[in-house]
């Protein structure tokens, strides 16, 4: 564990491993590939309606009391062993067509699956994009307080030799002291935001809670900030969205399924037409042969003779012993197949087809419903999303223009503080707007550049920091 726990240490995360990642490891994920091997399986299913079945049976018992024996023809009344093989197929000739558009509903359906699977994929890498870049955002605030807390302690040491020197009242030593916990404090609460924002990433990333600490997230190269562009309008996205996003083809894909389940339920309402063809043998305890030579028992009328009405007589031979004729005999001899055509006409089976078919419908109009609100919503979050990308480009701009009007203010508080021209109350005021500033651009950046990704992920560009 000590091992694997410094192996982690020492990797770095970029946002296309902690994407890849998320997706080999996310629960959602792995349920619905699932979804997607029950689909398939279930294709396997369908695909099976249109061979043949093919089953065999065997039997052993016994009989007590008075039964015809059903390979004999005989009455029996003692106990008699019986067994009995067979083999039979059943194939369905015509059924309306329901096999074959059960089959082609199946493989959109499959299709429909994969399709989800896609979305949610989506879905989760664009969450992990947002938790990667706050990440980023809480690192560059974590070194903005410990410059912070540096200069601070600097102007702390150079305060106290003014102090021991005589040079300076203590009570700016003691002001200044004050200042640094400050600092201190927020240095604490920006490696607290920093601990949080990787237990989010670490959890989407489901790994165990205690490699927050130990994961290192790379800080790409975003460039020039100010040559990241958008789009003239939404247009352009919303039209490959529409047409290539995942989700449009899940819906799609819906609406193609329940037309198909449509045409499987109108297939109730035709004759269905199928094959049965069965082959067996058996044995029966009670088939008996005759054992030895024939034994004479007498004779028996048979006629008489016309005129004289003589009798006419016919000798009677018997055998004394009898045996059950043999297992293999009685499977040869007993052989016996059938070959059945079953035709099934509908006429009422109590509104089952007719309801069938409007529950269909209903499905279908459900299924175009959903096709059109999947269209709205993505063009409606399409929208929203260059909205927020032109808002954050406008906020970034402007952080930028504060920032850079807190820093001059800033440069000329520290001028005037370190010749005793002001007190630490100005200072710290003027180093706190500095600091908002700082944090705010940074702030704004990030969104700017995630606003900026979204759009190019609408876009069909893929998700990357580079």
């Amino acid at each position: 564990m000590l091992i694997s726990s410094l192996g982690f240490a020492q990797e770095t995360w970029d946002l296309q491993r902690c994407v890849q990642h998320a997706l080999e490891n996310n629960l959602q994920v792995k349920q619905s590939e699932l979804n997607l091997e029950l689909n398939e399986i279930n294709q396997q299913r369908n695909l099976g309606t249109f061979l043949p079945t093919l089953n065999a049976s065997a039997s052993h018992g016994y009989n007590w009391g008075q039964t015809i024996d059903p390979f004999t023809n005989q009455f029996a009344t003692e106990r008699i062993r019986s067994n009995s093989f067979g083999i039979g197929t059943n194939l369905t000739i015509f059924n309306g067509f329901q096999n074959l558009n059960s089959y082609k509903q199946g493989l959109t359906n499959i299709e429909g699956a994969k399709a989800d699977l896609d979305a949610l994929k989506n879905d989760i890498a664009l969450n992990v994009a947002n938790s990667y870049l706050n990440v980023l955002f809480n690192q560059e605030l974590l070194k903005i307080a410990e410059s912070n807390v540096e200069a601070t302690q600097d102007q702390a040491d150079r305060i106290q030799k003014l102090v021991d020197a005589g040079a300076a009242p203590e009570g700016n030593a003691f002001d200044i002291q004050s200042q640094l916990a400050t600092d201190q404090a927020s240095l604490v609460t920006a490696d607290n935001n920093l601990r949080l924002a990787k237990l989010a990433l670490v959890q989407l990333l489901q790994l165990d809670a205690n490699q927050a600490n130990n994961i290192n997230i790379v800080s790409p190269d975003l460039g020039n900030i100010d040559a990241l562009a958008l789009p003239p309008s939404s247009q352009d996205a919303i039209i490959n969205a529409v047409a290539n996003f995942p989700q449009m083809r899940s819906a799609r894909i819906d609406a193609e399924s329940a037309a198909q389940g449509l045409d499987v339920a109108k297939g109730t309402r035709y004759p269905n037409l199928t094959l049965n063809f069965n082959y067996g043998t058996g044995f029966s305890g009670n088939n008996r042969i005759p054992v030895g030579d024939p034994v004479f028992e007498g004779d028996q009328i048979i006629g008489i003779v016309e005129g004289d009405n003589t009798p006419v007589l016919a000798p009677i031979f018997g055998f004394e012993e009898f045996e059950t004729k043999p297992f293999g005999d009685q499977l040869t001899d007993n052989i016996n197949s059938s070959l059945f055509f079953r035709l099934n006409i509908p006429i009422f089976n109590g509104f089952n087809s007719k309801s069938s078919v409007e529950q269909a419908q209903v499905q279908v109009l459900q299924a175009e419903y959903a096709l059109e609100q999947s269209e709205q919503q993505l063009t409606q979050e399409i929208e929203r999303a260059y909205a927020d990308a032109i808002a954050a480009y406008n906020n970034y701009t402007a952080a930028e223009i504060a920032l850079n009007a807190a820093e001059t203010a800033f440069n000329y508080a520290t001028v005037r503080y370190e010749a005793g021209a002001s007190n630490i109350a100005d200072y710290t005021n003027v180093r706190v707007r500095r600091d908002n500033a700082q944090a705010n651009l940074i702030r704004n950046k990030y969104d700017y550049v995630f606003r900026i990704k979204v759009m190019e992920f609408y876009m069909g560009k893929g998700l990357s920091l580079k």
